[in-house]
């Protein structure tokens, strides 16, 4: 069984992820994606899932972060260099393959998609290392 510590980093991280991904894609984003990729995107989608995968997302990063945090320890730059490399692992070369498998998908959102990806795990990352400190 997990501890609260690791209960309330997942809640947290979850909620973090969620207010990054609004701002970016919600609202900065929003309309280079519709006026680029108006038959890649669904207008029409519900954000429930979103939601709901933010979570799922800081649950994943949270049970890695439990097992390798030995290699990087606790707190903000733990947390940090933790999310450093989950984001470099997780997003470069990722997005930029979208570049090359998905016809009319522009090389410079895939840019901003891997930027943002491990910026996003950085953030993450000094969250769960913040609050999932082992003693």
């Amino acid at each position: 069984m997990k501890s609260g510590k690791f209960w309330l980093a997942v809640i947290a991280g979850g909620f973090v992820l969620n207010v990054l991904d609004f701002l970016l894609h919600g609202l900065i984003l929003q309309n280079a994606y519709y006026a680029k990729l108006t038959d890649v995107f669904n207008q029409g989608g519900s954000p429930a899932p979103f939601i709901i995968g933010d979570f799922v997302v800081a649950f994943v990063y949270a049970w890695v972060y439990d097992k390798v945090y030995g290699s990087f320890g606790g707190g903000l730059n733990g947390g940090s260099m933790f999310g450093l490399y989950a984001g470099v692992l997780t997003s470069f070369p990722t997005w930029l393959f979208m570049h090359l498998v998905i016809q009319g998908f522009p090389y410079d959102l895939a840019w901003i998609w891997t930027l943002n990806g491990i910026v996003w795990s950085v953030i993450l990352g000094a969250v769960l290392g913040t609050i999932y400190k082992k003693k």
